[in-house]
């Protein structure tokens, strides 16, 4: 399971500064399938420790959820990491 990537990505205006909200299309490739679904998630920076990212998938799949979930948290802590994050 691989996170081509995250389009479309828009974040929602949060009154905590520390949790930023987000929205977007996940591109997923597995070998020749390939997916697109709608997903939303936060991030929360904590005072110790990488950021906590709760996620949601809001298109049904015909894949594994837990692989996809662990994928695209990956792929949006590199995000994060490397600012490229809205």
């Amino acid at each position: 399971m691989k996170v081509v990537e995250l389009k479309e990505l828009s974040r929602k205006e949060s009154a905590v500064h520390y949790i930023k909200e987000f929205t977007g299309v996940a591109v997923l490739d597995s070998g020749p399938l390939k997916a697109e679904a709608d997903i939303a998630f936060t991030l929360e920076h904590k005072p110790l420790g990488p950021p906590e990212i709760t996620l949601h998938v809001l298109d049904p799949l015909d894949w594994p959820l837990l692989p996809i979930v662990r994928a695209i948290r990956e792929h949006i802590l590199e995000l994060e990491k490397t600012g490229r994050l809205p």
